[in-house]
């Protein structure tokens, strides 16, 4: 093979694309990248980008996604998340792995976790 192939970008399909908007641009704090036509794709500081569209309510939702998103200060975000009314799973943990982690669900019941790298005491 002479071409190597890479990851472009994740792409999810959702019942609300103003809702979603403001659940990723405006709770989490990613960039929105493009917008148009019922399109919506965020990311933010040369990481990878997730695309959105409407879709019907059958193809909206997996159990098997995980959608990790790695922040400056996971615990201040998590604070600035519940002070604008969104809901966790948990609050931010030190994990085994290296890295400090809250997990909740975005408005239409995927999973995500914030992360960020775990403080020394």
């Amino acid at each position: 093979m002479s071409e190597q192939a890479r990851l472009s970008h994740l792409f999810v399909l959702v019942s609300d694309l103003a809702r979603t908007r403001a659940f990723y641009v405006d709770a989490l704090g990613l960039q929105a990248l493009m917008e148009e036509n019922g399109y919506l794709r965020v990311g933010g500081a040369g990481g990878f980008h997730m695309g959105m569209e409407e879709g019907s309510p059958d193809q909206i939702g997996s159990a098997g996604i995980e959608i990790v998103i790695q922040v400056d200060d996971v615990d201040r975000r998590y604070q600035e998340m519940l002070a604008g009314g969104i809901a966790f799973d948990s609050a931010p943990a030190d994990q085994p792995w290296g890295a400090r982690h809250a997990w909740l669900h975005d408005p239409d019941g995927y999973r995500l976790s914030i992360f960020s790298a775990q403080t020394r005491g």
